[in-house]
């Protein structure tokens, strides 16, 4: 089964989260490549991060724009799916994606227009957002930052290296997005190392909590909005299913490495237009 042609901007090109869930399995499916699970969790947080920021400044490079640190890296389909539907990327760049010479790696990569920082080595986000809030407030600048880290990898000691950092200098132009969906690489969080629960661990860092599902735009645009208003900075745990979506990879983890054939395309393009 051939992929959809990506619609150049212009042509019903739209932010919705079925929209880019649809953009993702094209480009997953065209590449042959994985992480549909990982992706599929965290679309509405990224719909509503871009939508709170500047993109012309993005675009722009502006040194007073607002900085978005993927620190959970493997979910770079999505981001490049966001950031095509925020007209950021074009749909022929976006057609190369995990392709020969293409930018578009399976991680995110500052080599695309967009994107600040290459990730994909879990824990390592956060602490490259802390310098970001850091130097940007040095600055005397008022551009926040926003950082998305996976709940497995908040596993990581770096993870708890920067927290503790961020909550010490009251970086309260410093959000941390969690998509806690539970299930890491390997199976459920809670079966390897337990995180949750994450409210009291980021208060008693000094951190301002809200949780929030994960899929609900106007509850996640309200939580950002709500940010910084005390001086500290602010997480928001999203709580999200891997997988959202496709009914055959929801709670799943086999799908953080499974490539599309054409049956799984069809079976979850038809799931995505009968929601």
């Amino acid at each position: 089964m051939p992929p959809r042609e990506l619609p150049l901007a212009g042509q019903e090109l739209k932010v919705d989260p079925q929209q880019v869930r649809r953009t993702i399995l094209d480009i997953l499916y065209r590449s042959g490549s994985s992480h549909l699970g990982p992706s599929m969790s965290i679309v509405e947080i990224l719909i509503a991060i871009y939508a709170s920021v500047d993109c012309e400044k993005i675009r722009a490079s502006d040194p007073d724009r607002d900085r978005v640190i993927i620190s959970k890296g493997h979910g770079a389909a999505a981001v490049y799916a966001v950031l095509y539907h925020y007209g950021l990327l074009t749909a022929e760049e976006l057609a190369t994606y995990c392709q020969n010479n293409s930018r578009l790696a399976g991680h995110v990569s500052h080599a695309t227009p967009g994107v600040e920082h290459s990730t994909g080595a879990l824990g390592h986000g956060l602490s490259v957002a802390v310098g970001c809030a850091l130097g940007l407030r040095a600055n005397g600048s008022s551009a926040k930052v926003h950082c998305l880290v996976g709940d497995g990898e908040m596993q990581e000691g770096s993870i708890w290296e920067a927290v503790m950092l961020a909550g010490h200098c009251r970086l309260n132009n410093l959000i941390v997005y969690v998509d806690d969906n539970r299930i890491s690489s390997i199976g459920w969080t809670k079966d390897s190392v337990e995180v949750n629960p994450l409210e009291d661990k980021l208060q008693a860092f000094q951190f301002d909590v809200t949780r929030v599902d994960g899929h609900d735009l106007s509850a996640l645009s309200q939580a950002i909005t709500a940010c910084g208003h005390n001086g500290r900075p602010f997480a928001i745990i999203c709580d999200t299913i891997k997988g959202r979506g496709i009914p055959f990879a929801e709670h799943n983890n086999l799908w953080h490495y499974r490539s599309l054939n054409a049956q799984d395309y069809a079976q979850a393009l038809k799931a995505l237009e009968g929601s």
